[in-house]
């Protein structure tokens, strides 16, 4: 019996424990703007990495995009263009118009237009933005 109890609890440990960060994500307000432009608009101490993070919570987990997309920044942090009187970065999914990117070049600024990033690349900032506070 008393193995069965220790076993019972090492199997459901990782459970309790799990690094998820889906219930923060699910947080962010993002607006879709058209079939390739959307923004992250600013919440409280966000920061480029809680952009990002939303960035790659749009096109992975409510866009069901791969995680090789890549990701613009098309307009820097500044005005919101879909909710008044917030601040916001608008993403899109693609590059036309922007200037050409640096593909040897990762960067976590969301203040320069053409920034960019695969949404693999920026879905690690999710565990970074949100286990800050938690260490």
């Amino acid at each position: 019996m008393k193995c069965l109890i220790l076993a019972l609890t090492w199997a459901l440990a990782p459970v309790g424990v799990g690094a998820a960060t889906t219930g923060e994500e699910d947080t962010i307000v993002i607006n879709r703007i058209n079939s390739t432009d959307f923004e992250v608009i600013q919440g409280t101490n966000f920061g480029a990495a809680e952009f990002w993070c939303g960035a790659a919570t749009f096109i992975e987990r409510r866009s069901r995009l791969s995680e090789l997309t890549p990701i613009f920044v098309k307009r820097p942090r500044g005005p919101s263009v879909t909710s008044p009187g917030r601040n916001g970065v608008v993403f899109s999914t693609s590059d036309a118009g922007l200037p050409p990117a640096d593909p040897g070049r990762v960067t976590l600024t969301v203040q320069r237009t053409g920034a960019t990033l695969k949404s693999f690349q920026a879905r690690r900032y999710c565990r970074d933005a949100f286990t800050r506070s938690t260490k």
